[in-house]
């Protein structure tokens, strides 16, 4: 049985405009985060309480709108031939808030407990969230890109893919930083962890990009 094209479209940019508010709470949530390292970075935590709770609303939101796009996918059967690929990119983005939230926790502790923290490496740990930010920041416009331009989405996925070498570089960096530095072993290993997580983030945002590939050459 052939089911008509408008119907598949209609539902297509239905599952599309699910996963934009789910992307836009992502980044939002991601935007959060590198504010909260700035202030760490900048030993200056005036809004750090506020900014981990709006984190945690920004994950519910996303786990939301993941749980809808699932609903959205299942009802849809076989009328969307590719919906296995939306259910990935879901799936994909929805790690990179939960990797957010992990990363928020290890700040806001070690401000909470006035971690001593080199300015050199604070630094670090600043460039490389802000880094992660443009990737995810490139990965919201490349899901949008999908909506309307699919050529372009293609066009923009390397964006990603720029801006995730330039983390893994940073990373690479800061990771000798952290263990040349003359810190306490659970500092060491709490900074470790801190950069794994944003790197992390950033690894998600250029395997979403693969999904995004498949929905944008698949019509």
């Amino acid at each position: 049985m052939a089911f008509p094209r408008e119907t598949e479209e209609q539902i297509r940019r239905l599952v599309l405009d699910i996963g934009q508010e789910h992307i836009r709470r992502i980044l939002e949530a991601v935007r959060e985060l590198t504010n909260m390292v700035s202030e760490f970075a900048d030993q200056n935590p005036k809004e750090m309480d506020s900014r981990i709770a709006r984190i945690k609303t920004l994950k519910d939101e996303a786990a939301e709108q993941k749980r809808v796009l699932i609903i959205q996918l299942a009802e849809s059967g076989m009328l969307l031939l590719n919906r296995e690929d939306f259910l990935h990119l879901a799936m994909q983005m929805g790690e990179i808030v939960d990797y957010c939230e992990g990363a928020a926790y290890r700040v806001n502790y070690m401000t909470k407990h006035k971690v001593d923290v080199s300015e050199d490496v604070r630094q670090g740990i600043l460039s490389l969230s802000k880094n992660v930010l443009r990737t995810v920041t490139n990965l919201r416009e490349t899901v949008l890109s999908l909506s309307y331009n699919r050529q372009r989405a293609l066009d923009m996925a390397q964006n990603v893919e720029v801006a995730e070498y330039a983390v893994d570089e940073l990373y690479r960096e800061l990771e000798f930083k952290i263990f040349e530095s003359k810190l306490e072993t659970r500092t060491i290993l709490l900074l470790w962890s801190l950069a794994g997580l944003l790197e992390d983030m950033s690894d998600k945002a250029e395997d979403a990009i693969d999904s995004i590939r498949i929905l944008a050459l698949g019509g």
